[in-house]
């Protein structure tokens, strides 16, 4: 008869036991698949702690909480010496490259063979705040998805530009005129909001108008600042424990839940004859996504995951977007005057979208900013399979590599928009004349690319150009107040930790 602790001693011997049969099964597994498939070795990043990796877990963390994740992450290749190399990763192999190459094969080619779902909702990382959703969903749910959301990316929904209008004007207002300083960076949150609670929700919620309302704003900042904590810590996401972050998400939650009951109650009253319409199913005249998707669902919790997929990242990337934009034209004054004098040159035309589009210094400045400050910093996804990317093995880095099943893929466009290879010495300089001459083709993927491509890239380059244009229209001059340099705090994409701290004098 075994005791207890004879029992705990067997069960501990055989946990070991097969970890290490499962890990010697890997590594010959990979190396049978990394010959038969023609692939070379990758660089291998050299640690302290070769079993777990906590050396290179440790100065990631410490670089994230300094806000030196992005100059980090340079000094991290420049000391490979190599665009691509491996690190473990807590125990898993995480691949990292800069290869433009590589991207493209994610993006397109091998695609399907690429996830986001085991990191975003098998790890718990998306949760308590989206469920599933187009950015968080792999495979068949992720058609569906997709195909919710499809209509309202379409050309009728970013080339109206008279929707804009009325909360343009609410922000330029705000602007105040005598010289003094201010922080453009929370204006433009509430603005965001405001813009983006009216096209999916169908009510805005006029925060700029009406500054209490501007709570729920706040509460979109920190909870995504969080998401991209529990993201980046992976496997240690368990030790996140920040209730100030959970009162925001309950915030949000709360916000987004409201909405879902009000429309979910408006739906029936329509059915039952009870609300009025004015099209078909359009009652009021809503034409918002969330009233397109009650009439698709009508289960709340799949509801909350559909449009918390989509609030959630969109409440970061156009405001960040136009954010960084003026950061970055305050601190060259003649590129503000350039893309002053083309847009004053449309004197009282009216600004339809193709004329937008038409204006190409004004979208030399919109890339410009994309490429140095991209809302994406890098493209992270787990091998579904077995696969390859086409670079990054070998002594020359030329020869495909193997990726097995399992294995964590950062494809890091930050560094592929500054790589000097790329884009010539000058590739740090904010200078927007470049675009004149540049193809960059998968170089310059601020958005990604192929069939998980946002499908909000065209709406928000589009609202982005008219809160700019409308901005220069407005103001001769905008100077920096500042000069403190610029400083990344971490949520979907780069912030100033500083804000956007700016004087402008009117025209």
């Amino acid at each position: 008869m075994f005791t207890l602790t004879e029992y705990f001693i067997a069960a501990c011997v055989w946990l070991v036991l097969y970890k290490v049969g499962n890990l010697l099964w890997n590594r010959h597994h990979y190396f049978k698949q990394q010959k038969a498939r023609g692939c070379g070795e990758i660089k291998h990043y050299r640690h302290r702690d070769p079993i777990l990796g906590l050396d290179f877990v440790y100065t990631l963390s410490k670089a994230f909480k300094e806000h030196r994740w992005l100059p980090w992450q340079q000094e991290l290749f420049a000391a490979q010496g190599v665009k691509t190399f491996q690190a473990n990763f807590l125990g898993s192999r995480a691949i990292y490259t800069s290869e433009s190459e590589n991207m493209k094969a994610m993006s397109t080619t091998y695609w399907r063979e690429f996830g986001l779902e085991p990191l975003r909702r098998g790890s718990g990382a998306a949760d308590p705040v989206a469920g599933p959703g187009v950015s968080t969903v792999d495979g068949p749910m992720w058609d569906f998805s997709r195909n919710i959301i499809k209509p309202y990316f379409t050309r009728d929904g970013y080339s109206n530009l008279a929707r804009l209008e009325v909360f343009v004007n609410r922000l330029m207002d705000l602007v105040p005129t005598d010289g003094s300083t201010f922080d453009m960076q929370p204006l433009l949150q509430r603005w965001f909001l405001d813009t983006s609670s009216e096209f999916l929700f169908g009510k805005t919620v006029d925060s700029l108008t009406h500054p209490e309302n501007a709570k729920v704003a706040m509460a979109m900042v920190d909870t995504m600042r969080g998401i991209r904590v529990r993201l980046t810590m992976s496997k240690l996401m368990f030790l996140h424990r920040d209730p100030v972050w959970m009162e925001n998400v309950k915030i949000v939650r709360d916000f987004v839940d409201e909405r879902i009951d009000a429309s979910l109650t408006q739906l029936q009253d329509v059915k039952s004859g009870k609300g009025t319409s004015c099209t078909e199913n359009q009652p009021d005249g809503r034409t918002d996504l969330l009233w397109d998707m009650v009439q698709q669902l009508q289960d709340k919790e799949a509801l909350r995951g559909q449009i918390m997929a989509v609030f959630i990242p969109s409440n970061d990337t156009t405001s960040i977007l136009i954010s960084n934009a003026i950061y970055a034209l305050a601190r060259h004054p003649h590129v503000y005057q350039t893309l002053r004098e083309e847009v004053l040159a449309l004197g009282d035309q009216e600004i339809t979208f193709e004329k937008l589009r038409g204006l190409r210094y004004l979208r030399y400045v919109i890339n410009e900013t994309h490429r140095l400050y991209p809302n994406g910093i890098q493209m992270v996804r787990i091998a579904l399979e077995d696969t390859t990317l086409p670079v990054g093995g070998g002594p020359d880095q030329s020869q495909p590599i193997f990726i097995q099943k399992g294995d964590i893929v950062h494809a890091n466009r930050y560094l592929m928009h500054r790589d000097p290879d790329n884009w010539g010495p000058d590739a740090e300089v904010f200078r927007p004349e470049r675009w004149g001459d540049v193809r960059p083709l998968w170089k310059f993927v601020p958005f990604g690319g192929g069939p998980r491509i946002c499908p909000a890239h065209v709406l928000v380059d589009t609202e982005a150009s008219y809160v700019l244009l409308r901005f220069v229209q407005r103001f001769r001059t905008l100077e920096p107040r500042d000069e403190r340099p610029y400083k990344a705090i971490m949520r979907i994409g780069p912030s100033n930790l500083h804000g956007v701290n700016v004087a402008v004098k009117t025209a």
